[in-house]
């Protein structure tokens, strides 16, 4: 866990740690993902940032005002619905194409759909968004990843801690669906694929992270109307500004209180720790051991004793097979 201060301390000193992270956003233009790219172009000199979203005019408008306010960095936005796998694909290439590397990738897509609704590749719309696309980018990213000296780490933005008993055969939502039941079953699902990367991919961190509660637009375009401005009233006493939130994934992104499992060099494994913050522990219990499942302030919100079971009945290793059988299902269905 960190301070707000100690967050600004620890993102402060990355020039001196690493002055050119090469970064990926997806779901940049607006909230948590745009409030965490413009810390992380403020606080680094020289970065490299792709921000990928819908809106064109957003994202250039972001770009342009990140251009002015660092000179230095290296600016990119890439339009894409990435409810669509197909599209996550050539996002992803268009990366591809001109980094060698890839030191961070942040991942805030998801809306609050109250009804069912699936894209025209047949995934549930909510579940592609909070969970199959951005394992997509995963998956497709991992060797510029692993290429990396930061060293790496992936950062799922949704909800630790709100993980619970989920249905094998339900995976993706078909069997059954309701509002609750989706985002239980998203949580739960990053959480688990989290900490199967983290065994397979000992080099790079994984870690899930729980926002709380930050007053951007995701609410009024949720419930709108009267209700939103009530909403946010009755939540103003526990809730985090844009900016707040924005340093403190950014600590999360870049702090050595997350580092990988096997790291290449032990003596760098993130911005150095800070005094008053440790070395996190690991979903599995494990200090530093790569998967971390964090609260918006960094702390440990496990829950180990599901978390164990999940482990002891190899959930991790059956949900990771899933998601590439659905991989393969959408993305190239003659092979199957």
């Amino acid at each position: 866990m960190a301070t707000l201060n100690q967050a600004r301390q620890s993102n402060a000193s990355l020039n001196a740690y690493r002055p050119d992270y090469v970064a990926v956003f997806v779901g940049a233009t607006s909230g948590i993902g745009e409030a965490t790219t413009r810390e992380l172009a403020t606080v680094v000199k020289k970065p490299t940032i792709y921000l990928i979203g819908r809106n064109a005019t957003t994202g250039s408008q972001i770009v342009d005002e990140l251009k002015a306010s660092n000179p230095e960095g290296s600016f990119h936005f890439i339009q894409s619905d990435v409810s669509l796998l197909s599209n996550v694909d050539e996002a992803c290439s268009k990366i591809k194409a001109h980094e060698k590397a890839v030191d961070l990738l942040f991942l805030s897509t998801g809306h609050l759909h109250m009804s069912k609704e699936d894209t025209e590749e047949g995934l549930e719309n909510n579940h592609a968004l909070r969970f199959y696309s951005r394992m997509r980018f995963i998956h497709n990213l991992l060797p510029l990843l692993s290429a990396s000296t930061a060293p790496p780490r992936v950062v799922s933005v949704l909800g630790p801690g709100s993980e619970g008993q989920i249905d094998e055969t339900n995976f993706d939502l078909k069997k059954y669906w309701s509002f609750l039941s989706s985002a239980k079953y998203a949580a739960t699902l990053n959480s688990l694929a989290m900490e199967h990367l983290a065994a397979q991919h000992p080099s790079i961190s994984f870690v899930h992270v729980f926002p709380g509660i930050v007053n951007t637009t995701l609410l009024n375009k949720t419930v709108g109307g009267i209700v939103a401005p009530v909403i946010k009233f009755l939540s103003r006493p526990f809730s985090l500004t844009s900016e707040q939130s924005g340093v403190w994934n950014t600590f999360i992104l870049t702090s050595a209180a997350y580092p990988p499992a096997q790291p290449r060099d032990s003596a760098r494994v993130g911005a150095p720790l800070v005094e008053g913050v440790k070395t996190a522990a690991a979903s599995t219990g494990k200090i530093g051991g790569g998967s971390y499942l964090v609260n918006y302030n960094g702390a440990d919100k496990t829950q180990t004793k599901l978390m164990a079971d999940y482990r002891a009945r190899g959930f991790p290793q059956k949900v990771w097979e899933h998601t590439l059988e659905t991989f393969q299902r959408v993305l190239d269905p003659a092979s199957g």
